[in-house]
């Protein structure tokens, strides 16, 4: 009971998520000062984020700027919609052009087929099991013009239902259709008895007719791109979501949703339509069709619209002391489910990242004051070249035909009473203001190219232009312009790689049966992300290499002809040289490699090099035989050699032996000298015998010498009848016999 009385209750959880809303980023009834741009009529003062973002969305589509003067040129240069559609082009190649955004690193010897194969399952999922492409287009574009994009991963765990019709089934057929895991409810049965001639001759069997209604469960990570003003998150985020204490995502869904995705029906019911997107002012902007705005109220109940709130808010919720996160689904002012999770399920992104802060700077933010004043100058120059072709006049009305003077066209009269002249006075305008604004916008487009690398330069070559200027200093010019797109793309990649660390963990969490897929090498492969591990080694796979994709064409062909040269000394193999050629297929547009050469660790390889082994030269096995030859003749030499070294150290033995013998014999008396005698007499045979013993043994090693030399030609000779061991067994044989 004391555990209990510590839980919060529902309307207190509910009290603290109002109390959030209140001050989060995105809300409608936030206060605070302008982080907008500074150049904006009096009456459009920017208090909120939901205001910059409406002005931004404006700004984009060219609306009027609010001062516009009655009869007088009211044309908006969408400065902001051109640079952003001129952006977007290389962002998404530099994303997609790369083949996956993002690559699980090995974290271990031995993990690099592993994370390979969860790369291309994860990558499979967002590209192929959702609309990959749509949802990084949304995303990145939302990023430019608002400040931040967002991207929700989610496990979706819905109920599928279908009806379904059967006829002329057997017992055996119904019952098989029967045994499922799905709840099947019976609509319609009609049985019937029907003669069937078979080989057993006629039978007697029953068939049925059967509509069923099939209802199943179904879980799929889904992953969708979130307008950001649905958003609200605390103004204390800082770099991921993870780490907010508050972060909220309102939308609209219907009744029928919500029941499919397994709240109480009756709980559905009774929750409130929600209020039309017309009185929305984020709405109002982003829809550009007057249509769009029209609000549907469908009197199918089913069908009505209702709020739906996901919270992921950081609280003490069952009274521990410690706060946890937790996932709470709130459907109008009602909580329809709260479960402590894991992660919050959102991705952020943003262009131009602000130190400590959530929210970035936006294109719009960059962009808006140059739109301002370019669109003033215009108009000031479409204004003076209208003047100048109406030009005003000062006329006395009184001698002035004024019907001939208020009808202009080309070779009109106008009738005057005495002489024009002192009747009709042209006023003197300034026809020459276009060429002094022009110097104008052109710095404004320099200001544009500094501030967002996108300039004339970069958006294409002039020809004309390129006739005084060097290539290197084209080049230079093309390469720090590209360097600013290439760290807005870096930025926003952060967003991207969460997303996909954020699919992983939902597979591994929730993905219970194998998933089957084919790999990029055309393979099908069967997986269980059950039994992966967490992974934190993500690589952002951008596509952000230095140069062009012609510049690195290039490189790519000099890398090729380096390896060529190193191959001449063994250093290059199968692998590198697939490797080269695996990233010039890459970079020259197709993904597959394998569909051009076989891969040195395919078992394709493996079994195309065992049925094409290379045949033996006949020229390098004779050079092989004689080489062979000359070595074993080399080592016989050398054992010859230590056997005569052997037989003179012998000799000198002995001949010492024997001067020291007659040195004592002479020193003894003469009663010994006999004795002495006979032990130099036999002293002197043993060294006799192994000098004799030493010529032999050198005779021998010459006979074997000379039989081999002999078994070596034969071979030479490829004479299949020499045997080289018989021969040397004779020649052995021969020289101990002392033949």
């Amino acid at each position: 009971m004391a555990e209990d009385s510590k839980r919060m209750s529902d309307s207190e959880l509910l009290a603290l998520i109002g109390n959030y809303e209140k001050s989060a980023l995105g809300s409608s009834v936030s206060v605070g000062p302008s982080v907008g741009g500074n150049i904006k009529p009096a009456a459009q003062n920017m208090t909120t984020l939901e205001l910059d973002r409406y002005n931004a969305l404006n700004a984009y589509f060219g609306r009027p700027l609010g001062n516009e003067i009655e009869d007088r040129s009211q044309v908006v240069l969408p400065e902001l919609r051109d640079t952003v559609e001129w952006i977007m082009p290389t962002l998404m190649e530099i994303f997609v052009g790369s083949g996956k955004p993002v690559v699980f690193d090995p974290e271990a010897p031995g993990d690099e087929d592993q994370a390979e194969l969860e790369t291309e399952v994860v990558n499979w999922v967002f590209m192929k099991k959702n609309p990959g492409f749509i949802i990084l287009h949304d995303f990145l574009k939302d990023a430019l013009l608002l400040r931040n994009g967002y991207v929700n991963s989610y496990w979706l765990k819905k109920r599928k239902t279908a009806v379904e019709s059967y006829t002329g089934l057997t017992e055996i057929e119904l019952a098989m259709l029967m045994q499922t895991d799905d709840d099947i409810e019976v609509l319609e049965q009609d049985e019937k008895d029907e003669l069937i001639v078979g080989p057993m001759g006629a039978q007697q069997t029953s068939t049925f007719d059967i509509k069923i209604r099939r209802t199943r469960q179904v879980g799929e990570v889904k992953v969708e791109c979130v307008p950001p003003e649905e958003m609200r998150v605390s103004p204390q985020a800082r770099h991921g979501l993870d780490e907010s204490p508050f972060t909220e995502h309102e939308c609209k869904k219907s009744r029928s949703d919500l029941i499919e995705m397994g709240f109480d029906a009756d709980t559905v019911n009774r929750i409130e339509i929600a209020q039309p997107d017309w009185l929305d002012l984020i709405a109002l902007a982003r829809n550009e069709v007057t249509d769009e705005l029209s609000e549907e109220n469908p009197s199918d109940p089913a069908s009505q619209l209702i709020s739906l709130r996901t919270v992921f808010i950081r609280v003490d919720f069952d009274g521990d002391g410690i706060a946890e996160l937790r996932r709470v689904m709130v459907g109008g002012d009602k909580i329809l489910d709260n479960d402590e999770c894991e992660e919050v399920s959102y991705s952020y992104c943003s262009p131009i990242r602000m130190p400590h802060r959530h929210v970035g700077i936006s294109y719009y933010d960059l962009l808006y004051d140059l739109q301002v004043i370019k669109t003033t100058l215009f108009r000031q120059a479409l204004d003076n070249l209208y003047v100048s072709n109406n030009q005003r006049l000062a006329v006395d009305w009184k001698n002035v035909n004024m019907g001939d003077l208020l009808t202009s066209r080309p070779g009109g009269i106008i009738r005057t009473t005495g002489a024009p002249g002192n009747s009709i006075l042209p006023l003197s305008m300034p026809s020459n203001l276009m060429q002094q604004i022009l110097p104008a916008l052109e710095y404004c487009d320099l200001q544009r190219e500094m501030r967002t690398g996108i300039g004339k330069d970069t958006m294409g070559v002039d020809a004309d232009a390129l006739q005084d200027v060097t290539k290197g200093g084209q080049l230079a010019s093309m390469s720090a312009a590209a360097k600013k797109v290439q760290l807005v793309a870096r930025l926003l990649a952060e967003g991207v790689k969460d997303v996909f660390q954020k699919i992983h963990n939902l597979l591994r969490r929730h993905q219970d049966q194998q998933m089957q897929f084919m790999l990029t090498n055309k393979q099908w492969r069967n997986v269980n992300p059950a039994e992966w591990r967490e992974r934190t080694e993500l690589v952002i796979n951008v596509g952000l290499g230095s140069g062009t994709r012609e510049e690195a064409r290039s490189n790519a062909m000099l890398l090729g002809q380096a390896q060529k040269e190193l191959a001449q000394f063994g250093l290059v193999g199968p692998k590198q040289a697939y490797a080269t050629f695996r990233h010039i297929t890459h970079l020259l547009g197709y993904e597959n490699a394998t569909e051009f050469a076989m891969d040195p660790d395919s078992p394709e390889y493996q079994q195309y090099m065992q049925q094409h082994k290379p045949q033996p030269n006949p020229q390098v096995q004779v050079a092989q035989i004689k080489e062979q030859g000359a070595m074993q003749r080399a080592q016989l030499d050398a054992q010859t050699t230590k056997m005569q070294t052997q037989g003179q150290q012998a000799t000198e033995n002995a001949r010492l032996q024997s001067q020291l013998v007659q040195a004592q014999a002479s020193e003894q008396s003469a009663r010994l000298q006999a004795q002495a005698e006979i032990l130099h007499s036999a002293r002197q045979g043993g060294a006799d015998r192994d000098i004799q013993m030493a010529q032999m043994q050198s005779q021998e090693m010459q006979t074997l010498i000379k039989a081999f030399a002999q078994v070596l030609a034969a071979q030479l000779r490829q004479d299949p009848g020499a045997n080289a061991g018989a021969m040397m067994n004779q020649d052995v044989s021969e020289v101990r016999n002392g033949a």
